[in-house]
Formats: C-alpha cells, structure tokens, sequence
C-alpha cells in the first residue's frame, strides 16, 4: 500500500503526484473500451460543475504522466461502472461519548498493489486520511472534523453519466463536517451507479445513504440500536426495486447478518472489538477461488480521530496505528 502525502494547491497535488508515478513506476492511463471513454468523456463534463477543484489536479496529474487530462478523466470516471467493483462490509456504533466506525474493503487480490492510504490537505478544505485502490479518486475516509464515509457497491439497475463514487466520498471528505451536510451533497449530486454510502460523525449521527442515479433514500439505525451497517444490497423497500441483486458470490447477505450480530452482543464500541467484528470469519471475506477478498480494513474513533488500518486480510493483531492526520494538524495548528 502506497502512503501519498499530499497537500497544497489542487494542481500542485496532481503534478507531484503524477511526476512520482511517471518517474518511478513508469504510469501510462490504461487503455479502455470506446464504451468506457465515451461514457467517461460525458460524466468529465459533470465532474467540471460538481467538483471544479478537482478537475484542476486532474489537469496536474496528466502534466506530469505527460497526457491529457481529458483522457485521464474518462479513465477515472468510467470505473466502476461497467464492471462490479469493491463489495466491502461497513459499520459505524455511536456509544455515550463517541462513535467507532469499521470497515472492510473487498476486491480482487490483484488490486492490493494498487492501493494507498494517503493524507490530503487541499489548501482552504479539510484535512483527511482516505484510502483507495486507484489515485486521485476515495473508497472511504476520515477528515479533521471527525466525519467518516465508507461506501459499498450495490448492483443497480441503471447508469447514467455523472459523479462516480470515488469523486462523492472525496468531496464530501473536503467539504462536509457533519453527516447532514454529506447527505445533502449526494441528494443534490448526479450518481453514475448505485451504491450504500455509510456516513457518521462524532456527534453519534450515523446514517446510510442508499444511492442510486434514479433516487436516493436515508436509512437510519432501528429503534433502540445504537447501530447501523451495510454490504452490497437495499434495505429500503422503495429501494429494492432499484438492485438487481447478483451478489450471493460475495456472501454479501451472511456478511450483514455476521455484522448485525456481532453488533446486536454489543454495549459499548471500542476499537479492539470492533478489530475483532472485521476479523470475523462471516464478515472478512476471503474468497480463494474467485482470488476476491478483503484487501484492506480501518477502524476509527471519530473524536479523538484514533485510526488504525490492516493493509491485508486483517486480524485483531495486524492494524497499525495512522499518525499522519494527527501530525498534520498539530504541524498547522494556530500558534
């Protein structure tokens, strides 16, 4: 897993990154179907509306592979559209104090040497740690202000060019401080594909955001639980008609149902025992024939900002501490 640091103006945060990628790794974008350029080439044009910024580091970034940010774009946006992406198990617990969140992210083994865990701190935006298996665009993540987000593939019924997913958790990531903002950024956003979007912050509100291009519906935590989690389906009734399902490969239903009572023996949250619910046989996913698994997994308190993160198939013993976002902001705190 790559560890970026990357700070500054959106352009400079591109170039630098590219020019690292170009240099010492030798980066071209790789080649796509006309399907998936064309797709791409559309949904770049709403990327330059909801997430101006960014369109900015993208121009960095092809700077320094020496290609054109256009072409970098549709490559970016056309992922994880046409081809299932990360199934992934999520859940966030809100205790008397604080919040804990979890989460497990699940894809082809193949993928572990692309992926990274990076700081990034956009002039004038909020501070984070995010981690991805592809640059520039965010899986999940936890930012200064004590939000988290996490999301999960859902089998839609539909596409439409628009916002993908890793452009969703990253803005929310810079923009937002509290989960009603996050909320309302994907409400009034143009998704590309369905997916759960897990979102909780320190204050205790965890919700999900069940996404889809044709409507978005909150799904908030039962009466008397002090929980919520996803894995790859709807739970919403006017949802369901929205997933066309396909994702018992996954054993993405014995993954909710591992979760739900891991979580239902649970009173009080901490990160030991929630290291323990993703170490869990019926939520970490480990699928030697499909070479399909879990590939990462991160567990945080979200007010005192404590991360820890497996970068394999994690066990209670193998997270390691992140230290980067607590370094940054002591290092630009007011003197």
């Amino acid at each position: 897993m790559y560890h970026p640091r990357l700070y500054g103006e959106y352009y400079d945060m591109g170039l630098k990154y590219g020019k690292l990628l170009y240099e010492k790794a030798n980066f071209v974008i790789p080649t796509i179907s006309k399907q998936k350029m064309d797709f791409g080439l559309d949904s770049y044009q709403n990327l330059k509306s909801f997430f101006p910024e960014v369109i900015e580091e993208i121009e960095g970034f092809a700077k320094g592979i020496n290609d054109k940010p256009e072409k970098l774009g549709a490559f970016l946006l056309s992922l994880g559209v046409f081809n299932p992406t990360g199934q992934c198990s999520v859940f966030a617990f809100k205790n008397s104090n604080d919040t804990i969140i979890g989460r497990n992210y699940d894809m082809l083994f193949n993928f572990k040497k692309f992926t990274e865990s990076s700081l990034i701190a956009p002039k004038n935006k909020y501070s984070y740690i995010s981690q991805s298996d592809v640059f520039i665009g965010r899986s999940d993540g936890i930012n200064e202000k004590g939000l988290s987000v996490a999301m999960s593939f859902v089998n839609g019924t539909e596409i439409q060019t628009g916002i993908s997913f890793h452009f969703i958790v990253r803005k929310i990531l810079e923009d937002c401080e509290n989960t009603k903002q996050a909320i309302e950024l994907i409400e009034k956003a143009k998704v590309s594909t369905a997916n759960n979007f897990l979102i909780a912050d320190k204050t205790g509100e965890i919700v999900v955001v069940e996404s889809a291009p044709q409507k978005s519906k909150v799904r908030r935590p039962k009466e008397n639980e002090q929980f919520i989690y996803i894995t790859n389906e709807f739970k919403l009734e006017e949802m369901q008609r929205y997933d066309r399902g396909g994702v018992e490969w996954s054993k993405s239903t014995e993954r909710y149902n591992g979760l739900k009572n891991n979580l239902k023996s649970v009173e009080q949250m901490d990160l030991e025992k929630a290291k323990e619910i993703l170490s869990d046989k019926c939520v970490c996913l480990n699928l030697k024939k499909e070479k399909f698994g879990t590939i990462w997994s991160v567990v945080a308190n979200l007010n005192d900002l404590k991360i820890e993160r497996a970068e394999t198939k994690p066990t209670v013993r193998n997270y390691k501490l992140e230290t980067r976002l607590d370094w940054w902001m002591k290092k630009n705190a007011p003197s």
